[in-house]
């Protein structure tokens, strides 16, 4: 007598890119099906802050700018701007998508989970250059040139945020444990991201 063994494999190869031309936010999250075997498999939910915000069977959720199509989306702007109780996400969210079997629409676990800094619908230029961070690495002192700085937040590798400090040109890390960080600089005019070390 031959039986089947069913599983309900998580979602692989999370990915999460975003880019900003002003005044479009553009955006694409992407994931691959389940490592087989698998039971039937009838799509995909994906949360932002562990709230569902909606099952689909694509394996992709968009708002983007094709040569070929121009402008096309599958959900939306306010995917980026806005959370299920309509309120804005102030420091971004973490998205993970898991995958829902049948019977029963049995849902899988996740193992990745990537960060979304939120829209940037008020600020006219967007960077992931460098800025000007010295020393770095560094033991807890770090100065910050070349920026009109209105808000800092400092998160982690995972991407969760972890301090959100005054706009100054030198700010002390001491307190924060030994590790890789993401620095996150608001001025007026643009947001640059970049890598700090404590050591």
């Amino acid at each position: 007598m031959f039986s089947a063994f069913g599983q309900n494999n998580p979602v692989e190869n999370l990915t999460f890119s975003q880019s900003y031309e002003y005044p479009n936010n553009f955006f694409e999250l992407n994931w691959e099906e389940p490592a087989q075997p698998h039971n039937e498999l009838l799509g995909y939910n994906i949360y932002r802050n562990d709230e569902l915000f909606r099952f689909q069977t694509e394996t992709t959720l968009y708002n983007l700018n094709t040569p070929l199509y121009g402008f096309v989306s599958n959900c939306g702007v306010n995917f980026l701007a806005l959370d299920n109780q309509s309120q804005p996400y102030v420091n971004g969210f973490d998205i993970h998508v898991t995958a829902v079997y049948n019977p029963d629409q049995i849902e899988s676990n996740y193992l990745q989970t990537v960060h979304c800094y939120g829209a940037l619908l008020t600020t006219t230029n967007y960077s992931r250059e460098k800025a000007i961070l010295f020393p770095n690495p560094t033991n807890g002192l770090l100065n910050i040139g070349n920026i009109n700085l209105e808000k800092i937040i400092i998160y982690d590798i995972s991407g969760k945020a972890i301090r959100e400090l005054l706009p100054e040109s030198q700010i002390d890390l001491s307190n924060i444990s030994k590790g890789l960080y993401i620095i996150k600089l608001f001025s007026e005019r643009e947001i640059i991201i970049d890598k700090i070390l404590i050591e």
